[in-house]
């Protein structure tokens, strides 16, 4: 089953947005109040900017096989979903001019913008295994944990990608490079499973940006 969602309705959280700008290790409120200035400006600038896309499908065990790090699982969803290549344009557009600040911030945007549009398929997905009376796994993606970043090449064959415009390089980066992969484990053992954060389930420990 594949499903494809050409209109999807953003949430932008602003506290996200200074939390990735490594802001939550500041303690001074007039910086604070300055980037939230900042964040609101960079809002309306990128509102014509996001054009927020996405695909899931539901992968059974015979397709599972062609991939290790899935084989023994019954069932998972596989998601992929952009904002689009027009942000990250200006993003270097800006930088091109000298205007960092307003680069940074526009990039940072649109990170929380692209795992916005995560969560909303991530969502949908849920829906669809509680109408099955079955769970789901946290999302994860290829490149964190466990999960080599070769696994965008297991997904990027069973989705078609172009059909939201997005691609996979030699190196197994997605263009746009706001774009966001991943699976979801489901089946009924999941049922009662609690729910984590990511950064729970990632073993990167050092990193400036675990919540």
């Amino acid at each position: 089953m594949l499903k494809i969602l050409k209109k999807i309705d953003l949430t932008i959280d602003e506290e996200e947005i200074l939390r990735l700008l490594a802001h939550h290790k500041r303690k001074e409120e007039t910086i604070k109040t300055k980037l939230l200035n900042l964040i609101k400006e960079t809002k309306a600038l990128s509102k014509d900017m996001l054009h927020p896309q996405g695909m899931f499908k539901i992968v059974d065990k015979m397709a599972l096989k062609e991939g290790p790090y899935f084989r023994g699982e019954d069932m998972i969803a596989l998601g992929l979903c952009t904002i689009g290549d027009e942000l990250e344009n200006k993003v270097s557009q800006l930088n091109q001019q000298g205007k960092l600040a307003q680069a940074v911030m526009l990039d940072a945007m649109g990170s929380v913008a692209a795992e916005s549009t995560a969560d909303f398929l991530n969502l949908q997905v849920c829906q669809w295994c509680q109408k099955k009376g079955l769970g789901s796994s946290q999302r994860f993606s290829p490149g964190y944990g466990d999960w080599s970043l070769e696994g965008q090449r297991f997904i990027f064959s069973l989705l078609p990608a172009e059909r939201i415009r997005v691609k996979l390089n030699p190196s197994c980066m997605m263009i746009p490079r706001k774009s966001v992969s991943f699976a979801i484990k489901i089946g009924e053992e999941f049922k009662s499973l609690k729910t984590k954060k990511i950064c729970e389930t990632c073993n990167l420990k050092n990193c400036p940006y675990r919540k």
